[in-house]
This record gives structure tokens, C-alpha cells and sequence, in this order.
């Protein structure tokens, strides 16, 4: 083993093994890892070099409910059958994390605007998800015959969106996944990445266009927050530029819709071709 691979693998272990990051995809920390090393050299400052790219890769500052926790709220209300109850839990646990947290007001409209454009999806990619899948009660789709795809590099996340896939009846289709690292190979027929380009071009610079292109999706579903998190600065502007200089040539048809907390954009990535 070279000195760069010790190096490498020492600042795997110390950093799989921290309370903080334990719980994050292996292969996201051993490709920071390799970064770093190449460039720090020596494993205890890439190490520390490591440790500040997952603090924003991973936004700890967004927030997690307890997963154990959840799981069993999630049971009691399942197994009650109430469906109101189980909307009412599913809020809840949204609201432990930022993003979410935010679309909450609006969650009565937004999936059933972007699917009047997009038409409603058999099979939906929800692509860095988050707690974004609990919001499945309010997309007016069936369970059976609905596959619902997400991917997170958050360990327990994963394990518990498959748990509430589950008692909702989906195939536990939730992977741990980096997506910076390799784009999903799934089809489906839309694909959601909400609220999380800004901070993924903040970490891979230039490599949203081609996660977006190599998506494999009829539709895309970009979206971005519309006020900034902290001193509520409009951004509408800001980032309706800044996704269309993102997909510049790329000739898809765009339709947009905007919220009160988020700007939508639904790009048809692959047109449907007449027959006749």
C-alpha cells in the first residue's frame, strides 16, 4: 500500500468512525478522501479537509428527526389506518428538516400543479431526497403501480424512507446513493431534484448540467427556494437565470411555476414523438 492509499484509508476510518459523519455513504467520504489527500498530502489535515466538504455536502444544519424515533410514530399511525392522522405525522416529521419544512404551506398545490404539466408519474426519481418522499399523501398518486425512486447518501435516512415505503405500500425503493459521484441509472418518467442545485454546484462546480443530462427521465423538475434563509432576500431572479444558464442549449421546452417559498422549473427532456 502506497503512502497516499494508508493515507487515504486512515482518513476513511477516522471519519466513518466520528459521530458526526458515521452515518454517511463510505463511498462519498473515501472519494473526498482521495481529493484531499492529493492535495494535503498528510492524513490528519485531510482528514479536517474532508470533515468541512461533508458539512456541506451533508447540511447537518438543515436538520434530522430521530429516525428510530419516527419509524415507530409512523407504525402507530399506519397500523390506526387513519389517513389524516398519517398526514398529520408525515408533516411532522417534514418539519425536522429545512427544506420541507419550507414547502409545507404549499404542499396542497405543488405536486398537483407540476403534475398537471408533467402528466402524474408511474415511476418518480427523487433525486438527494431528504425527507422529500414523506410528501407522497400529497401527490395524488396511486400506491399500487406507483414506484417511487429515491436516493441519499444519509444512511439512516435511506433505511427509514424503505421502513415508510413500506406501511405506504411502494416497493422500498430507496438507495443510499452519491450522486455527484455517479448519476442514477433508473428510467422514469420524472425526476425531481428540489431545492438542492444551488449547493450542489457550491460543492461540484460546473456538474449540474451534466447530472441533469445524464438523468434519464422524460421530465426534469428543478427547483430553488424563493426567499434566502437567513434575512429573507427575494431570489426568484436570481435563480431563474441561473437555471436557465445551467440547461442553456440543450433545447428543453421549460414551463415554470412559481410558489410562495419555491421557484419550479418542469423541463420536458425527452418530448414524446407522434406517430403519425
Amino acid at each position: 500500500m502506497t503512502t497516499d492509499e494508508t493515507a487515504v484509508e486512515a482518513v476513511v476510518t477516522a471519519v466513518k468512525q466520528s459521530k458526526k459523519y458515521r452515518d454517511t455513504s463510505e463511498e462519498t467520504i473515501r472519494q473526498l478522501a482521495v481529493e484531499a489527500v492529493a492535495t494535503h498530502k498528510k492524513a490528519k489535515p485531510a482528514e479536517k479537509a474532508v470533515r468541512r466538504r461533508l458539512h456541506s455536502i451533508m447540511a447537518p444544519y438543515l436538520g434530522d428527526p430521530d429516525y428510530a424515533a419516527a419509524g415507530r410514530r409512523l407504525n402507530e399511525v399506519f397500523v390506526a389506518g387513519d389517513e389524516a392522522a398519517i398526514r398529520v405525522a408525515c408533516a411532522e416529521l417534514m418539519h425536522a428538516h429545512l427544506s420541507t419544512r419550507e414547502r409545507l404551506p404549499i404542499l396542497d398545490t405543488f405536486y398537483r400543479d407540476i403534475f398537471a404539466v408533467t402528466g402524474p408519474p408511474g415511476r418518480l426519481l427523487d433525486i438527494a431526497c431528504g425527507l422529500n418522499p414523506l410528501a407522497f399523501p400529497w401527490m395524488g398518486l396511486p400506491a399500487l403501480g406507483t414506484d417511487f425512486v429515491a436516493y441519499d447518501i444519509h444512511e439512516p435516512r435511506v433505511t427509514f424512507l424503505n421502513h415508510y415505503f413500506i406501511l405506504q405500500g411502494l416497493p422500498p425503493l430507496a438507495f443510499v446513493k452519491d450522486v455527484a459521484l455517479q448519476a442514477p441509472t433508473e428510467s422514469g418518467d420524472v425526476a425531481l431534484f428540489l431545492k438542492e442545485m444551488p449547493r450542489f454546484e457550491r460543492n461540484y462546480p460546473g456538474r449540474g448540467r451534466a447530472l441533469l443530462d445524464a438523468l434519464d427521465a422524460h421530465w426534469l423538475v428543478v427547483s430553488f427556494p424563493t426567499i434566502s434563509t437567513h434575512g429573507g432576500r427575494n431570489l426568484t431572479n436570481r435563480y431563474r437565470d441561473f437555471f436557465h444558464q445551467i440547461i442553456d442549449g440543450s433545447g428543453w421546452p421549460v414551463t415554470e411555476l412559481l410558489f410562495d417559498t419555491e421557484l419550479v422549473f418542469c423541463a420536458e427532456k425527452k418530448p414524446v414523438v407522434s406517430s403519425q
